[in-house]
């Protein structure tokens, strides 16, 4: 059984990460904040210790990510743009390079502990999809062993239909679908408050590169995030 994990993710360059968060936070702010995101999906994805880890990237950030992400992560560049184009090179390119089971994680999830990874990646055994919902109404995870590219076809990214509009193209694709605990995205301010919450409440090993970057966020003036 060979497993890839593989997180989607961007250069954590000022205006072009975490837009959402501008205000409460600087461009500059907000991009060491999702850098912090980054490298805990990185370390989430290398606990479980499958066979791969990698993080898929538009064209350009490649450098970025390179000087950020630890070795054991591969770099791979998505062709065409979008996060339709980037989901659907990262499932065709593992499953050609003969991965039994490839799970797709976001990197704005930064608490997301590894047992809902784990249990998307056994339900594999059962089903055809398995499906990590956000609060948001998207999803944060994916999980396929076969490569079923009319799912990420004709789909509303980025917008409060994902998850159905995935579970509607799934139903009509006759796909047998499990989903696993449901967890949150880090977009808003509101989310940020949130997050500061259960870091308040978890263990200090959880998202230690977010506890981070809060940290010198909160130390410059400048860009410091609200406090709940």
């Amino acid at each position: 059984m060979r497993r890839a994990c593989v997180i989607v993710a961007k250069a954590p360059r000022p205006g072009n990460a975490k837009t959402r968060l501008v205000p409460p936070l600087t461009p500059e702010g907000a991009a060491t904040l999702y850098a912090g995101f980054l490298l805990d999906a990185v370390d989430l994805a290398l606990q479980l210790d499958w066979e791969q880890v990698s993080v898929i990237h538009p064209a350009g950030s490649g450098a970025a990510l390179a000087q950020l992400v630890p070795p054991a992560a591969v770099l791979l560049e998505q062709p065409g743009k979008g996060l339709g184009a980037a989901l659907t090179h990262a499932f065709e390119h593992h499953l050609d390079a003969g991965f039994d089971r490839v799970v797709l994680i976001g990197s704005d999830n930064p608490t997301l502990p590894p047992a809902p990874v784990q249990a998307a990646a056994r339900a594999l055994d059962h089903v055809d999809l398995s499906i990590g919902p956000s609060l948001d109404g998207g999803y944060y995870l994916l999980g396929m062993r076969r490569m079923h590219r009319e799912l990420f076809e004709d789909i509303e990214w980025s917008t409060s239909r994902v998850y159905a509009q995935t579970l509607d193209r799934a139903s009509e694709l006759r796909l047998r679908v499990r989903a696993v605990q449901a967890w949150f995205d880090v977009d808003s301010a509101e989310d940020l408050e949130r997050l500061y919450a259960e870091l308040g409440a978890a263990e200090p090993s959880v998202a230690r590169h977010t506890r981070a970057a809060l940290d010198e966020l909160n130390s410059t003036p400048l860009q410091v995030a609200p406090v709940p």
